[in-house]
Formats: structure tokens, sequence, C-alpha cells
């Protein structure tokens, strides 16, 4: 790569020595023509070796936000100071990358420099261009190449930042809600009411006082009344925990981005992105594993506003890969504890984790993100042929692990889950046969 400096350009050379070329065979061969011809570019030539810039500029470029939604914009902006005022005008380059729409499109501004005020400071241009992300993801934005030239272009100054700065695009959550309650647990689960009285701050009632109650719950009125001591109870508080579970092995059709068609990949990141923030405005506790994606993306249970802007952040890291987690490695559940398994269901490692939590206390609901209708590109007829035959095994793969008690649903936005919650709850209330 070239050294920095003010280096000639190809016309301010091309003039020159074409000037010196004519002006040469004029004064050789008699030719006042030649002659005439010769002067403009002679002219030029001396003109920007006249004005040649001496000192460098100083450039800044940064993105005004790092953390993007999907479909949001920002602006990549270029300050370039100098000093000299032989710098007639600064050109930036922004090269584009994947899921990211340029305005201009080419990513090419120029602009001329702002005259020094009073004070004799320094020229400055402000260049600026516009990035909108259109998928969740985190993905490099650059190089970028800052060009100044002098008067007549006979001089070019260039600094290439081979440096990438890095965006993260969060997911935006599809719409979902849910009008069925989340099944009982054994304490208070954010707005559902529990099923067992204990220690909590909701009133249930009021009872007898027993050995063991404290004298603070003592309902003074009742026990005035009766002549016998009666206490209040309370509902016990326990935070409901919901794990996600997102498949990542595989990534099945291709993202136009969040103005397109979508993958299986970013239907089942939107989703978990979904249920995470319904569940967390409930008051729940959320947690999050992936399974085969290249880094080992894992959230510990939380709550709050902060905990789903870590969960968005992590599922925009998600990328799919074939890496097998330790089967033995366990996912923190409780017993009661709802997981969510979010997969295209085209590998069969999630539906065997599925039917493994399902064999503990946990209730296990397995969302289908696979798309409906969904075109697989560059498929030749054995491809094609291949990929009916793997949609025929998926099938029998489902009915199976529906035989084994766990529910399969298809991810349809809002409503989706609304079945399967009552399901549960109803399930949870039923007897259970117990081996002795």
């Amino acid at each position: 790569m070239r050294r920095p400096g003010w280096w000639p350009t190809t016309a301010h050379v091309r003039a020159g020595g074409t000037g010196l070329v004519l002006a040469v065979i004029g004064a050789l061969a008699r030719r006042p023509d030649a002659v005439v011809l010769a002067t403009p570019l002679l002219a030029i030539a001396v003109w920007g070796a006249l004005t040649r810039p001496r000192g460098e500029p100083t450039v800044t470029q940064e993105p005004d936000h790092h953390t993007l939604r999907e479909g949001e914009a920002t602006t990549w902006r270029v300050e370039v100071d100098s000093a000299d005022p032989h710098v007639d005008a600064v050109a930036a380059v922004l090269w584009p990358s994947s899921f990211a729409e340029l305005d201009p499109e080419s990513g090419e501004v120029v602009d001329r420099p702002v005259e020094a005020d009073a004070a004799g400071g320094a020229r400055r241009t402000s260049l600026s261009i516009a990035v909108r992300s259109t998928r969740w993801g985190r993905r490099p934005l650059g190089p970028a190449a800052v060009v100044a030239t002098s008067p007549w272009a006979a001089f070019r100054w260039m600094e290439f930042d081979a440096a990438q700065r890095w965006i993260t695009t969060l997911p935006v959550p599809a719409a979902f809600d849910a009008v069925a309650p989340v099944a009982h647990t054994a304490g208070l689960v954010g707005l559902d009411r529990s099923v067992r009285t204990g220690d909590g701050s909701e009133f249930a009632g009021i009872r007898q006082f027993q050995p063991g109650d404290r004298l603070r719950r003592i309902h003074w009125p009742r026990s005035l009344r009766t002549g016998t001591l009666h206490v209040s109870s309370t509902w016990a508080d326990h935070d409901h925990h919901v794990l996600l579970v997102v498949d990542a092995f595989n990534d099945v059709g291709t993202s136009e981005g969040v103005d397109g068609r979508a993958s299986s990949l970013d239907a089942t990141v939107r989703a978990a992105g979904a249920l995470a923030e319904h569940h967390l405005r409930r008051g729940d506790r959320v947690s999050l594993h992936t399974l085969g994606a290249r880094g080992l993306v894992r959230v510990p249970p939380g709550s709050g506003t902060g905990h789903l802007r870590r969960v968005l952040d992590e599922l925009a890291r998600v990328e799919p890969g074939s890496r097998l987690d330790d089967r033995r490695m366990p996912f923190g559940v409780g017993g009661g504890a709802l997981v969510v398994v979010l997969s295209p269901l085209v590998s069969q490692v999630p539906l065997q984790r599925a039917v493994t939590l399902a064999a503990t206390s946990a209730r296990v609901v397995v969302v289908d993100t696979l798309p409906a209708d969904l075109p697989v590109p560059g498929l030749d007829a054995a491809g094609a042929l291949a990929w009916r035959i793997r949609l025929l095994e998926r099938s029998r793969e489902l009915r199976a692990v529906r035989a084994a008690g766990v529910p399969v649903v298809a991810w349809r936005g809002p409503g989706s889950l609304d079945q399967v919650l009552r399901d549960l709850s109803r399930r949870r209330g039923a007897p259970r046969t117990v081996r002795r």
C-alpha cells in the first residue's frame, strides 16, 4: 500500500507530460499550434504543483451507534481537519457489508472544506453516510477510505482504515401474546396466583392461629371478635422460571432481512425474543440456552428490563454451527419450570433434549419455527428428493415426541401457545401414577 503523503495523480502527470511533449515538438518542428495546445496543459500542471498541500489532514470516523434494532439506521460520520488552505475537496468511501443498506447507495460522499473562522482554526470537512441494518446479528462495518485532493485534482492524499467497527443488531421480537395463564407452580408466578399458602406478600385469607405462626401475622379485629387468635395467611412468593432453548444447528432457507422472507433461524431468534419479552413483563424469570451455536450462548435466570436487553444481546450473537453440547450439561431448571424449545426440528438433538427434560419435573413445550412453504434454493433433483424424505422423517419424529407426552406447536405469533398452556395447567392438576 502506498505510504501516507500527497502524491501526484494520473491526471496531473498526464497533463504535465503531454504539455511538455507538445512544447518540445512545437519548438523542434516549428509548429506554433502544438505550442498553443501545450500552453494550457503546462499552466494547469504548474498551477497544481504550486498549490500542493504540505500538511496532512487529521481524520476521525466512527458510527453514531454501535447497537441497533432490526430496521433501524445509524450514521457513519467522518470529520477531516486540515490547516492547509490548498485542500480543495474531501471524499469518503464506505465498503458495503451484508444486510446493511447505505445512503447514498454507492457509499461515496464528496464535500468541500468549510473555511476557517476568524481565529484561524483548522478547516473542517464533515461527511456522513446513513447505514440501515436489516438483519439481527453482530457484523463488521467497513473498511472505509478518506481521500483529499488539491486544486485541479493534481495531488491526492488517502487514508485507508482497515479497522472494522462492529455493529450489534438486536432482533425485533415477533408479535406474541398469550391470554392463557402459565401452568401453576408452587409459588407466586409473576401475574399468576400461587396454588399454596406460605410466606409472601399477597393476601390469601384469615385462619386460626397455629404453633409456628409469626406474631406479626395476628389479625387483631377477628381475634377480639371471636376470642380466639387468628392470623392472616398469604400466598407463597416464588418466581416462575421460563427456560428458552434455541436450536442453532441449522439455518434453513435464505434470509432477506427484516423486510423480506425469513429463514428458520430468523424465525427462531425472533420468537425467542418475543417469548422473553412477554414473560419478563409478566414478572417471570427467564433464562436462555442455545444448542449447536458456534459459541456457547447461555444466560442465567433473571428478570426485569435490563435482563431483557441481555437476552436480546446474546440472541444477536447466535451463529449457526454443528457443535454438540455435552448432553450431561445441566440446564439449571428446577421443579415446575417451563422449558420452551424453539427449533425448526431438522436436527434430532433438540427433540432428544426435549424428551429428556420432560422425564423430569419440568414442563416442556416444543415450538416448531420452520416457516411454512419454506423454499430451499440451490437444490437439484436429488437434493429436492432428499429434502422431501427428511421432511417425512421429521413428521415421524414429531409423532414420536407427541406420543412421549411432549406437546409440539407451530409458531404462528400471538396465541401460538394458548392451547398448550391450558393443557399443561389441566395436566398439572390431574392425578398422577407413580411407581413404588
